[in-house]
């Protein structure tokens, strides 16, 4: 049977990173499926770029924007047009923490007799509760405490998130995993590095290394830099593209780290990449790098390993084990990245045969493991288990 389906998720625009990326194929696929979602949210994130997210959405799902206060229970003003689309779902899947959307979805669902299911997105790491540590504790405390242990289920994309997340000490309802997945270009990958060097010419006869998403302090941008400028020594024609965009302030701390480590000649700033450049991107790269100091699904790592990408991450990013599964590139214990991170790409960059073998062995375990179609099928799975559980029960009349 199809079901009605509303995400509530406190952006949509995709410079706010992967959230919005997984709600954007989550509706995608179960589209295709037969099912019928609709989304409510903000405007948060878009820059300017408040039209083009409408447009966007508008070809996706029915799409409510409400003004950052209107997100407020009681007070916000918000409470009619939530109550709306809670009523007409069969199913309510909340994304991300740490917004009074959250709380509203919760009040709705409770007078409307609509489960719930909660998708934290990595923010029950240890590593994100630390930040804005006092502000967190006493929001968790008086308001997503309730917002947690009142969902249906918890959804975590690894095993590693729901671990890391057992260490908060919460009350939680039962895990359900759902691994996210990546939709890769069917153009040939000579057809991708050429359009690549024909974006940017800089890159042509280039040994490429690829760092692809949001320039954040977190995301080991820095480890890449240092590491860089000992690697360069031993393959002078190596260039590092970094492909996105960030907070402009971080974007020219950045640009002066590589000037003071004389990389300006090794490093090409290419801003975000979308569609087909965005693939052409990884087919151009020998390597990715992602050492994060935190990173929860990594999209990126699917996508990489599905375009037959090495990839060279941290422990802290929590695909490691899916990378170590396939065989499909290095993971380096975060404590240790100064000291391995040089070494690391040298080594694959000098190890050809090791390239191609990793880069095998990645897609086709990502192409196979790791898509959105599969990823769809165990959240329906869920719902389904949850529409079952509460159909004509206490929860299904609210809590």
């Amino acid at each position: 049977m199809p079901y009605n389906i509303l995400h509530v998720i406190p952006y949509m625009h995709a410079s706010a990173g992967g959230p919005p990326v997984v709600v954007e194929n989550f509706i995608a696929e179960a589209g295709r499926l037969g099912h019928r979602s609709e989304i409510v949210s903000t405007l948060d994130f878009c820059n300017g770029d408040e039209d083009g997210l409408r447009k966007r959405l508008g070809q996706l799902a029915p799409t409510t924007f409400l003004a950052g206060l209107q997100t407020v229970p009681v007070i916000g003003g918000g409470a009619a047009k939530i109550d709306a689309l809670v009523r007409r779902a069969d199913i309510v899947h909340v994304h991300t923490l740490w917004s009074p959307l959250n709380v509203s979805a919760r009040l709705a669902c409770r007078r409307h007799g609509r489960p719930y299911v909660l998708m934290p997105h990595g923010m029950l790491d240890p590593y994100s509760l630390s930040m804005k540590a006092l502000k967190k504790a006493v929001y968790l405390r008086f308001f997503e405490s309730r917002n947690l242990a009142r969902a249906q289920r918890v959804i975590y994309t690894t095993a590693e998130e729901q671990r890391l997340a057992a260490l908060a000490g919460l009350p939680l309802p039962p895990a359900e995993l759902v691994p996210l997945g990546a939709r890769a270009s069917s153009a040939s990958a000579d057809q991708l590095r050429s359009s690549f060097v024909a974006r940017f010419p800089q890159a042509e006869g280039r040994r490429r290394l690829l760092f692809l998403g949001r320039l954040h302090p977190k995301k080991g941008i820095d480890r890449i830099l240092d590491a860089l400028r000992e690697v360069q020594q031993s393959a002078p024609d190596v260039l590092l593209v970094l492909a996105g965009d960030g907070d402009s302030q971080y974007v020219r701390q950045l640009e002066q780290r590589v000037s003071a480590l004389a990389l300006d000649g090794h490093v090409l700033f290419a801003g975000r990449l979308d569609g087909e450049l965005k693939w052409a991107a990884f087919a151009a790269a020998e390597l990715f790098l992602l050492p994060s100091h935190q990173e929860n699904f990594a999209i990126t790592v699917a996508e990489a390993m599905q375009m037959g990408v090495p990839v060279i991450i941290t422990d802290k990013v929590n695909t490691w084990p899916y990378v170590e599964e396939a065989g499909a590139g290095l993971v380096l214990a975060d404590g240790d990245v100064a000291r391995l991170l040089p070494g690391a790409i040298a080594r694959l960059l000098g190890d050809e045969a090791g390239r191609l073998r990793m880069a095998g062995q990645g897609s086709r375990y990502a192409r196979q493991r790791l898509t959105w179609d599969a990823s769809a099928q165990r959240l329906l799975a869920c719902y389904d288990q949850v529409l079952s559980d509460t159909k004509g029960g206490d929860d299904r009349r609210g809590r």
